[in-house]
């Protein structure tokens, strides 16, 4: 059978078994269809099967739930939302809050406003819509709907989106109000102690709060600043300077990255080589982390040290990298193919600028395990802590499945929610899952992320 026949396939002759054909996702789908289940039932046997329900601000599932709901048929359907199609497209290419071909903190900050802004937008939006949606009685009203919601529409799970923006920015921010208050405290000290400071001390504060904004670019400028004597802008010329600053997704995966799997050694080291590219090219810092994580040394350690443990990295490095060309050479003889299959590092980085960018979706997994790592590493208040509750509440809004004791990825979850040091549940559960012969459940996580949207138009257009 062939792929893009498959659809129409299922609905006029269903059947179970067509799992070979068709995500699970889609099978329910087109059984809703070949069935005539109304969106409800569709949504339910969705989060049964462990797949997210159908989505009110995506403009094509909006068109899935009013077909399902008016019993209409496939063909229908497809004819009724081809008629809205291009109108979307063209309203969409025009509604993009990063700009400019870069990702900076004010822009990140404005699509969370923007988001945010009013509590129809935070909470209730996509219910107000499929509120709106089920009102609709016939085609007319339909095309009305999806007309006057053109601007809350997205092509990926935006609420999903949103919560991750809304982690990240809080996770930055932290970071930047510490670098401001450090930037104070050195102004005060330039202006008691004048020339008399020490190089090493001058802007020492700033230079360590530097170092923690490692997803932030430039930053040379000020690097320079602290080491000034006098220094030639003020805080809030830095401050200025810092909101404009291009977010780097690679540093924000880094961290992400470093935090669930920095102390696993060799089970790790081909993942580890393969997201970070060529050896030559990892920031410094990053090398220390890895031959950290690996221990090669500590993370403070004596230049001798430090330069023996960079070595062997470089070594093990080295070996991967002729393991995997290896590998090629088994499966590809085409030198252009080869070439660009060993180009593939900093996957990661992709990733997640995807994720900012609404190029992507952000399945369960990743967003749970982000709102885990940021919840851990900062001090959130009551309002946004990430509590099982809490994390319940998001999942629902972001129509996933909510936590499922008994699952594994799910108990994982609620037992690091409750541990007082969570990263001894990480340590006990990766120690398990290698000891029974399996990946770890965040093993490359974010590589089960796609557009859904694209998935659809692929095998139900």
């Amino acid at each position: 059978m062939k792929k893009d026949r498959s659809f129409e396939k299922i609905i006029m002759d269903f059947e179970v078994g067509f799992d070979d054909y068709l995500p699970k996702r889609l099978e329910v789908l087109a059984e809703g269809f070949a069935k005539q289940w109304d969106a409800k039932t569709v949504n339910e046997k969705l989060l049964a099967g462990e797949c997210e329900a159908l989505y009110a601000r995506s403009y094509f599932e909006a068109s899935l739930i009013y077909a399902y709901n008016h019993k209409i048929s496939y063909g229908e359907w497809k004819e009724l939302f081809e008629q809205c199609q291009k109108q979307y497209d063209e309203a969409n290419a025009e509604n993009n809050p990063f700009f400019g071909g870069k990702i900076t903190l004010k822009q990140l900050q404005k699509y969370i406003e923007d988001e945010s802004g009013q509590a129809l937008q935070t909470v209730y939006l996509t219910r107000m819509m499929e509120e709106s949606l089920e009102k609709q009685v016939d085609a007319d009203g339909f095309q009305f709907f999806m007309q006057n919601n053109m601007s809350n529409f997205s092509s990926v799970r935006e609420k999903a989106r949103y919560y991750f923006c809304k982690y990240l920015y809080y996770y930055i921010r932290e970071k930047c109000n510490a670098y401001y208050e450090s930037c104070e405290i050195s102004e005060k000290q330039r202006l008691k102690y004048g020339g008399s400071l020490l190089a090493e001390e001058r802007g020492m504060q700033e230079k360590f709060a530097l170092e923690e904004l490692t997803f932030l670019k430039p930053l040379t400028k000020l690097k320079k600043e602290a080491d000034k004597v006098k220094s030639g802008m003020t805080v809030e010329e830095k401050r200025e300077y810092l909101e404009n600053a291009s977010l780097t997704p690679g540093g924000i995966f880094d961290e992400f990255n470093y935090y669930y799997f920095g102390y696993i050694s060799t089970d790790w080291l081909e993942v580890l080589f393969e997201l970070y590219g060529e050896f030559n090219e990892w920031p410094h810092q990053t090398k220390l982390k890895v031959a950290h994580s690996l221990g090669l040394c500590p993370m403070k350690t004596d230049p001798q040290s430090e330069e023996k443990a960079l070595q062997e990295l470089e070594q093990m490095a080295k070996e991967q990298k002729e393991k995997e060309l290896a590998l090629d050479e088994e499966h590809v003889r085409d030198p252009e193919m080869k070439k660009k299959l060993y180009q593939r590092g900093r996957a990661g980085e992709d990733y997640f600028r995807d994720f900012i960018l609404g190029k992507k979706d952000i399945n369960r997994s990743t967003l749970i395990s982000f709102l885990l790592f940021v919840n851990d590493r900062m001090d959130l208040d009551e309002d946004n802590k990430i509590t099982i509750p809490r994390l319940n509440r998001i999942l629902m809004n972001c129509g996933f499945p909510q936590l499922r004791p008994g699952h594994g990825f799910d108990m994982f979850v609620i037992r690091f929610l409750r541990s007082a040091d969570p990263m001894e549940i990480v340590e006990e559960e990766v120690e398990k899952q290698v000891v029974q012969g399996n990946d770890f459940y965040l093993y490359r996580v974010y590589k089960d992320a796609y557009c859904h949207q694209s998935e659809l138009l692929k095998y139900l257009i």
